[in-house]
């Protein structure tokens, strides 16, 4: 089947002035305002900021392709760019705002951080300390994948293991805050997080310069969704955003409903190690409500499919939470008939047994 890959160009629009000099909200402020509603003035902050993060970024992260399908073309009967984030050294887009955040606090004079991760951001945070010379402890539930965790511990990274059924990651990561301060990476809810996973979204208006009329991105704190689709709408506020997640693990979906954060019911399988957030972030919520976001649920089955078809017709291994963009495009085609689409594929590391499983599933 036949596939094609559009590069970045050479050139980049990377002349903004740094984070550091643009007005940057405190967390106080952050805080405030992801009860109160963003207005357009913070977007175009967070716009800039997105700006200053892309050269931190590509500094040890470079731009990831956009790889196309004539049968998901077909499919839709318009384009459907995939924004291939799983062929990152790191294996998913995690690395953007870990690289984006620490290069930050290694100028200000740190040497070590922690994070909580489920396992990819912590992949990130790990490699981006092996590249600025600092130290990590990633704090992983104990049955995250076992691809996941091996791959913080070859990067360098000290695991502190926990119960997500009895324990909170945050209070684990704030108990040794207490014991050996160290500045706290954190996966999504944070502002230069965002703007370093938004960095993909400055990547997208590059590489497809006639626009995006939508874009499914896979969500589970909703970071990226906020640093994508805050980057796209500031050049056309016809782009319409979509959450994808898996069923049971939908809080997105049920909160833009609701106009409120509301908890996902936690009851869906958990294949999707990467998106079992219950509830979605203050922050990013915030920001998503401001860009009109809407929510998409989909099956294991899509999820599966979705897999299959990348990996068949390209060669690449997704992991399931990387697919679950994808499988609501195959899953609902009719949504976006006629339109110029961006998909995320946002992970690829997934161990041997799941990817088996999920391929049987597709059939």
């Amino acid at each position: 089947m036949g596939r094609e890959y559009i590069s970045l160009p050479a050139r980049l629009h990377t002349d903004k002035a740094s984070g550091l000099d643009l007005i940057t909200m405190s967390d106080t402020a952050h805080a405030e305002r992801s009860t109160s509603g963003l207005n357009k003035s913070d977007l175009l902050r967070l716009v800039a900021d997105i700006d200053a993060a892309l050269p931190r970024v590509h500094r040890y992260a470079p731009a990831t392709p956009i790889l196309r399908l004539p049968s998901l073309d077909a499919l839709i009967n318009g384009q459907v760019m995939l924004k291939a984030e799983c062929v990152q050294a790191t294996g998913s887009f995690k690395i953007r705002g870990a690289l984006n955040v620490m290069m930050q606090l290694s100028l200000g004079g740190a040497d070590r951080v922690i994070a909580f991760s489920s396992g990819n951001h912590g992949i990130g945070v790990a490699y981006a300390a092996q590249c600025l010379g600092m130290t990590a402890t990633i704090v992983v539930p104990h049955d995250a994948p076992v691809a996941k965790i091996e791959r913080i511990r070859r990067l360098g990274g000290d695991i502190v293991s926990y119960d997500r059924l009895s324990e909170d990651r945050e209070q684990v990561a704030s108990a040794l805050q207490d014991k050996s301060p160290a500045p706290l990476v954190k996966p999504y809810d944070d502002w230069q997080t965002i703007a370093g996973q938004g960095t993909c979204g400055a990547e997208v208006i590059l590489q497809v310069p006639e626009g995006i009329d939508a874009a499914i991105i896979c969500t589970g704190g909703g970071g990226l969704a906020a640093g994508i689709g805050t980057y796209l709408r500031s050049r056309s506020l016809k782009t319409r955003i979509l959450t994808a997640e898996p069923n049971g693990w939908h809080d997105h979906h049920l909160s833009f409903q609701s106009g409120t954060r509301v908890r996902a019911p936690g009851d869906g399988a958990q294949w999707c190690d990467g998106l079992l957030a219950l509830t979605p972030g203050k922050l990013t919520f915030s920001i998503n409500q401001a860009n009109q976001a809407e929510g998409l649920c989909v099956s294991n089955e899509h999820v599966a499919t979705a897999m299959r078809t990348v990996w068949q017709c390209l060669g690449v291994r997704l992991e399931p939470s990387g697919a679950v963009a994808l499988g609501a495009l195959l899953s609902q085609p009719e949504l976006f008939h006629g339109q110029r689409v961006l998909v995320t594929l946002t992970g690829g590391n997934v161990d041997e047994r799941r990817f088996s499983e999920c391929l049987t599933l597709a059939g």
